[in-house]
């Protein structure tokens, strides 16, 4: 991660703190990070150089994002005014780190294949925290590419527990 990313990080961390919405526009901003990275056509409209910055910025204010937190909405103004859009996602996954820094935590970004209830979603922090040792935030994220089970990420280490990862790992044995 750039010291940029890391400075826009705070930037954001420092607003939302301010706002007293860190929470809200954390979360926030990581779904709008993944829409973007998911939607080309979205991604093409924020980081369109030849576009207009005010054109740019007028997506946040669309009704699609009217309902976000004027934190996040500024933070997104921020980030596509500064010609940032590109590092959308290094840039909220940096926010979640420093958020989860700030609450004496460590970011556990969890990709599943369906939704998780919050009893799940509390027995899978618990799960994490116990093989980890440590005291996690974690951020739930739907995924169609993982076909079953979990994938974790927490720092640089990523525990993959999806079924397409034991079938892979089914055909490298079988392939010997």
């Amino acid at each position: 991660m750039t010291d940029r990313t890391q400075s826009y990080a705070r930037a954001v961390v420092e607003l939302a703190t301010g706002e007293g919405a860190l929470d809200t526009v954390e979360d926030e901003l990581l779904v709008v990070a993944r829409a973007v990275d998911d939607r080309e056509e979205l991604r093409q409209r924020l980081t369109d150089r030849n576009s207009p910055v005010g054109q740019r910025l007028a997506v946040i204010e669309s009704d699609v994002l009217s309902a976000v937190h004027p934190g996040t909405r500024a933070a997104l103004a921020m980030i596509i005014a500064g010609d940032r859009t590109g590092d959308i996602s290094a840039i909220a996954s940096a926010v979640a780190e420093q958020a989860a820094a700030t609450r004496d935590s460590e970011l556990a970004e969890v990709f599943v294949a369906v939704p998780l209830d919050e009893t799940q979603q509390r027995a899978l922090k618990e799960a994490l925290e116990r093989a980890t040792g440590k005291r996690l935030d974690i951020k739930v994220h739907v995924d169609e590419n993982v076909v079953g089970g979990v994938r974790a990420r927490i720092g640089d280490t990523v525990i993959d527990g999806s079924l397409s990862r034991r079938i892979e790992e089914l055909r490298t044995r079988i392939g010997r």
